[in-house]
């Protein structure tokens, strides 16, 4: 029995050729993948397959008899992957080699095992700490000379520095700065009173860096870092494109961990000294704290009570109209993090009605829930403990359309910003 993967150096979002061969026809095999990830979690997927009349079991285009997932796809083994119980969920912010192992399992021979390396950063890609200005980012630069475009990433109500998406932005030619504006170092703890100007900041740095030299700069965010991308192309010119994934077209309460009665209280952002509107429901009995429960919580039903409210919603807007290049939106129809179709719908309603000049464009996909990442990456994680909530919340979606809504949408992700930053 003889197990290839290749390439055996990766990007995370590349498709891997994973082929059993000097098998007997009909041969059944368990392939099975290991991995642990930049936080030392360990995660696991197992797919079983019979040999095909060659003696061969090739994984992209095989279906599998059992395992974590159940369709012929080059990434299956990768996507299903679970983390090992009892570690911790949570989001993709570390930018560290993905160590991942295969192991062919046969009760007519011995297990052979193959450990291949896949990366956020591509060959050539440097990595530099920025702490200027009072910025607290990492700077992942492609290689090759000469000024690049770039895209700044912002995350979402996790905080932190979203490093894994900067580092395969940079590997796949542009300049990517890794923002964080909460929950690092000297930043607040909070999602709550973030002055606009702190971005403002990022952008003239960036803008001057010579990696950039005045190219042109995107953003990008998810979930409250998509509303936050939104907000800040309508707020700032210099923003020649915005991709906002799970994004809302409205702007919402800040998160300081005191529960959704003191979020009504609270701004997100602020700009020249002033609270950013956000909605704040007239009915505060729509928004009151759902009982304690070890059951993760669904808050898109909340979400969707408090935009009953017209009044307060159109008052929340983000004036998306004034974005000064194209916006391309990306949500999940069954994200229960909150409901992010109907959120970027209102942005998009909202460009339609401006008869806005650039493109735009919403893609939206049965199935998914509220984490719509990279493809190659474990699409398994539907729930997780929220830093700030402190308890469980849910994401929504399933494994299978979670995997297919990440590997329509990032391919057309860097195509959106090849053409829009190209100039």
């Amino acid at each position: 029995m003889r197990l290839a993967v290749t390439p055996a150096a990766a990007l995370v979002d590349e498709p891997l050729g994973i082929v059993v061969s000097r098998l007997r026809p009909g041969q059944r095999v368990t392939l099975r993948a290991r991995m642990r990830d930049g936080l030392s979690r360990r995660w696991e997927s197992h797919a079983t397959f019979e040999a095909d009349r060659d003696g061969v079991i090739d994984a992209a285009a095989q279906r599998p008899t059992a395992g974590t997932y159940d369709a012929a796809d080059a990434r299956g083994l990768l996507w299903s992957m679970r983390l090992v119980e009892g570690q911790p969920g949570g989001g993709w912010q570390n930018a560290s080699p993905l160590e991942t192992e295969f192991i062919a399992e046969s009760d007519a021979t011995r297990p052979v095992a193959v450990g291949i390396t896949r990366r956020f950063a591509g060959p050539g890609v440097s990595r530099t700490v920025v702490r200027d200005n009072g910025l607290v980012a990492s700077l992942f630069r492609p290689a090759g000379a000469g000024p690049r475009p770039a895209i700044i990433v912002v995350p979402g109500s996790g905080g932190g520095v979203p490093e894994g998406s900067a580092a395969l932005l940079a590997s796949h030619g542009f300049v990517g700065l890794a923002l964080a504006y909460f929950r690092a170092e000297h930043l607040p703890e909070a999602l709550a009173e973030i002055p606009l100007e702190y971005f403002e900041t990022a952008i003239r740095w960036l803008q001057a860096h010579p990696a950039v030299a005045g190219r042109p700069v995107g953003v990008m965010g998810t979930s409250r870092g998509g509303e936050l991308a939104l907000l800040l192309g309508a707020t700032f010119a210099e923003f020649r494109a915005v991709v906002g994934y799970v994004p809302s077209g409205v702007v919402h309460a800040g998160i300081s961990g005191g529960g959704l009665r003191e979020t009504r209280r609270r701004p997100a952002w602020t700009y020249k000294g002033q609270a950013v509107p956000f909605i704040a429901s007239r009915d505060a009995s729509r928004m009151q704290e759902p009982p304690t429960s070890p059951e993760p919580l669904a808050l898109t039903p909340l979400f969707l009570r408090a935009l009953e409210d017209r009044a307060a919603v159109q008052a929340a807007e983000i004036p998306v109209e004034r974005i000064n290049g194209p916006v391309l939106l990306i949500s999940g129809r069954d994200d229960q993090m909150w409901p992010s179709p109907v959120l970027a719908e209102i942005a998009m309603q909202r460009l339609a009605e401006h008869h806005h000049r650039f493109a735009c464009e919403h893609l939206s996909y049965d199935g998914a829930g509220h984490i719509i990442g990279q493809p190659g990456l474990p699409a398994t994680v539907t729930a997780s403990l929220h830093p700030l909530a402190g308890r469980s919340l849910a994401f929504g979606g399933n494994p299978r359309d979670n995997a297919a809504a990440a590997a329509d949408s990032w391919p057309k992700v860097l195509a959106f910003f090849r053409e829009a930053l190209s100039a």
